[in-house]
């Protein structure tokens, strides 16, 4: 994958210039980690760890709790796309990351974890990042889990950009994309609801609900880290 193409790229353009708004010397690093360190040879252990511990930094402050190394790890791992907000001293303030999967013969894309911290929170950037996202690795079908009724707001009007329709909303579960993501993910239930991901809540920063969000997520008890499964889908 060409790094200097997506880099040039008018969705990257359009956050670049959202975020050199704060800081013209802001800007936005793309990394294909299984790429970038292939043989995880120890300086490229070195590289990759020091990304992720800056990575698990920015969850703390980004959730005002510390979900643990360990997690951040697990999914960093797993990733085929990285991508950072840095800032004018090289530092990452944001970060997303995302994984290719094929299932059933479809191109899904998995947005795993995106985190910012809270001096850039609240300022549009992550629909114009979600567009990056799904620019690089174009899916038939895509999904992400979340106790975020933001994550659900933005994700939706993603998939409607791009003529995907969604699951679940207040008013319908497509219980065979339930059935698809089961073996995704452990304890998905037919409300799509991945039921005790966590122990509680993962953040300490209370639930911003849309009108259309509350019913959804009273499907769902987040402090016993109860997740909901959002997918957009074109062919069931």
């Amino acid at each position: 994958m060409n790094n200097y193409k997506y880099k040039h790229s008018s969705k990257v353009r359009s956050l670049l210039e959202k975020i050199r708004l704060i800081n013209p010397l802001y800007d936005i690093e793309i990394i294909f980690p299984k790429i970038r360190w292939p043989d995880n040879s120890v300086n490229q252990l070195l590289e990759k760890n020091k990304m992720m511990r800056m990575h698990h930094a920015i969850s703390i402050n980004a959730l005002n709790n510390d979900i643990g190394l360990q997690a951040i790890v697990d999914r960093n791992s797993e990733a085929d796309l990285w991508i950072h907000i840095i800032d004018d001293k090289k530092n990452i303030i944001g970060w997303s990351i995302n994984k290719k999967l094929i299932i059933n013969n479809q191109t899904a894309n998995y947005f795993q974890i995106t985190m910012f911290h809270q001096k850039i929170q609240g300022q549009g950037f992550y629909p114009l990042l979600n567009e990056i996202r799904i620019e690089i690795i174009k899916p038939d079908l895509l999904f992400v889990r979340t106790q975020n009724p933001q994550v659900y707001k933005y994700f939706t009007k993603l998939c409607q950009n791009h003529n995907f329709k969604i699951s679940p909303t207040k008013e319908y579960i497509n219980i065979k994309m339930v059935k698809l993501l089961e073996n995704i993910f452990d304890n998905l239930d037919n409300k799509s609801v991945q039921r005790g991901l966590f122990n509680k809540a993962i953040s300490n920063y209370p639930p911003k609900f849309e009108k259309d969000t509350e019913l959804i997520w009273s499907r769902m008890n987040i402090e016993k880290g109860d997740c909901l499964v959002i997918v957009g889908y074109q062919d069931y």
